[in-house]
């Protein structure tokens, strides 16, 4: 039995609108794919969950509100995220301005900066920023080409953590000194002594600390000098010293010898005197005579 269709008094066989139905189903779903791919938002990447971008494919924008080439990219981003589940791929967005620990582990130094990511390996991405080229970088895996970032540099590793540590530290700090001088009043010179003083007070405590876990971890030891080394040992020395010669008394009796005998020649020539004024005085008569 054949079923009838009345359309504006035509009747009309539900075979013959096969097609239509098939080509207004085509159209129809056409449409609300473009309008998904359109409404789509890029994924907000923050310091908490920033982790699961080391999972499966990203593409990373980081970008600030108050950039303008950003606000211009922002329609290209977003129509891009758009085509994230066809590409089979997670497209997410970092605000810098809200998040200055990515920043430092990206080392993010000018804005827009593009990040390609699969299974942890990052690429810095350098290339177009045409929707058709974002595209045709996943799809026909173009990131391929590009060489990732160096294991220093990663963002996932030690150091790079540290950086970003110091770059949550200084927003933190500027916080500080904007509360400090918007709110509380205080003359950006006082700020400075508060901050100079701050300084010199944690770096006199780091150093604290440090000597104290280096004595601890890292405790002095006692090495001994070598035998040959020692100068003088007290268990070396005789108990008897019966066999010392006194080098004073010998330098005193040598003293005593000296004096008698300069005693004995003062007074040799003492004697030998007279007799020469007795030998002379013999003589003079005779010469006077003669």
């Amino acid at each position: 039995m054949a079923f009838r269709l009345r359309v504006k008094s035509l009747d009309l066989d539900l075979k013959d609108l096969t097609p239509l139905i098939f080509i207004l189903s085509c159209v129809i779903s056409g449409v609300i794919s473009v309008q998904d791919h359109k409404n789509k938002e890029p994924i907000t990447v923050t310091d908490a969950n920033w982790t699961r971008t080391l999972e499966g494919e990203w593409m990373l924008e980081f970008m600030a509100p108050w950039c303008p080439a950003c606000r211009a990219f922002q329609d290209v981003w977003a129509e891009f995220a758009g085509w994230g589940y066809d590409l089979d791929i997670s497209v997410g967005v970092v605000d810098v301005t809200e998040n200055p620990g990515l920043s430092g582990r990206f080392l993010v130094t000018s804005l827009p900066t593009l990040y390609h990511v699969k299974d942890g390996v990052f690429r810095h991405y350098y290339g177009g920023r045409k929707t058709t080229d974002l595209i045709s970088l996943i799809d026909e895996k173009k990131w391929r080409d590009i060489t990732p970032v160096a294991w220093y540099r990663d963002p996932n590793s030690f150091l790079m953590g540290i950086v970003g540590a110091f770059f949550k530290a200084a927003m933190f700090i500027r916080g500080v000194y904007n509360r400090m001088t918007e709110v509380y009043g205080i003359p950006e010179w006082a700020c400075y002594l508060i901050f100079a003083i701050l300084t010199i007070i944690t770096g006199l405590l780091l150093g604290l600390l440090l000597v104290v876990c280096c004595d601890n971890f890292f405790p002095a030891k006692y090495i001994p000098l070598p035998p040959e080394r020692i100068a003088h040992k007290p268990k070396d020395v005789p108990k008897d010293d019966t066999d010392i010669v006194d080098d004073t008394e010998e330098a005193a009796g040598d003293g005593d010898a000296g004096k008698e005998e300069d005693d004995k020649a003062a007074s040799s020539q003492e004697d030998n005197a007279p007799k020469e004024d007795s030998e002379l005085r013999k003589r003079l008569p005779h010469t006077e005579e003669k």
